[in-house]
């Protein structure tokens, strides 16, 4: 577990989700989470950085993370 500081601890956790023209709604096809991080900056680049990498998590069904347009 890491440490928490007197500041707290960060983490965010976000939904991927698109509309394509099939759709009426938007759909989720990816989920994640920066981990929980000492500063918001920190959580901030974590979470980025998995998206900008196509790092998030799917589920049977969602489409394949590097099938997603870039």
């Amino acid at each position: 577990m890491i440490p928490v500081s007197d500041q707290g601890e960060y983490r965010i956790e976000f939904s991927i989700q698109r509309m394509t023209a099939e759709d009426d709604d938007f759909v989720e096809i990816g989920f994640g989470s920066s981990g929980g991080w000492s500063s918001l900056d920190q959580a901030d680049h974590m979470a980025s950085s998995a998206i900008q990498n196509r790092a998030w998590e799917i589920e049977p069904g969602m489409p394949d993370p590097e099938e997603v347009d870039r």
